[in-house]
């Protein structure tokens, strides 16, 4: 997996300042609420069982509340971990863009000055002959960068990955 390089750096960073941690199932468990709240209402405060309403609520309600018992179920169960910022106090966010290899040069001297404006206003491309991994807190407090480049059918690591703090 391409996010094992950039984790285990965001990991090793002196004082511990990301951890590795499984995201909460406290989101999915809201949805589960929401979507029997919106039923428990169809049954309760909609006179006309046969009507538009009624049906509305029972299908937001079933897919919300289908949908909140199987995402909490799967966030239990799972073992996966991701970076979390233990000074921001938030889980980093993680984003994948593809480009073409033309844009190399570009796109490196870009990571390597940490600018966000120069990478977003670059054009991305829907073939990953180059892929820039990214892991940012919210306020873009720490972000850290890994390039690879598509090389002979596997991604090859290009330089090592870099991570900023401000």
């Amino acid at each position: 997996m391409l996010t094992e390089d950039i984790c285990k750096a965001l990991y090793a960073l002196p004082g511990g300042v990301v951890v590795p941690r499984r995201r909460t199932a406290t989101t999915p468990i809201i949805i589960t609420l929401l979507g029997a709240a919106l039923l428990v209402i169809n049954f309760v405060a909609v006179e006309d069982s046969a009507g538009a309403t009624a049906m509305t609520l029972i299908t937001a309600g079933a897919t919300l509340l289908l949908y909140g018992l199987v995402a909490t179920i799967i966030r239990l169960k799972s073992k996966t971990t991701v970076p979390y910022d233990v000074e921001a106090k938030c889980y980093m966010h993680h984003r994948e863009r593809y480009y073409e290899h033309e844009l190399l040069p570009a796109l490196r001297k870009a990571v390597t000055s940490n600018d966000a404006e120069a990478i977003e206003d670059m054009p991305t491309s829907n073939i990953a002959a180059i892929i820039l991994i990214e892991y940012r807190t919210p306020g873009g407090r720490r972000s850290a960068y890994a390039m690879y480049e598509y090389k002979e059918f596997d991604y090859k690591p290009i330089g090592e990955p870099v991570i900023f703090t401000r």
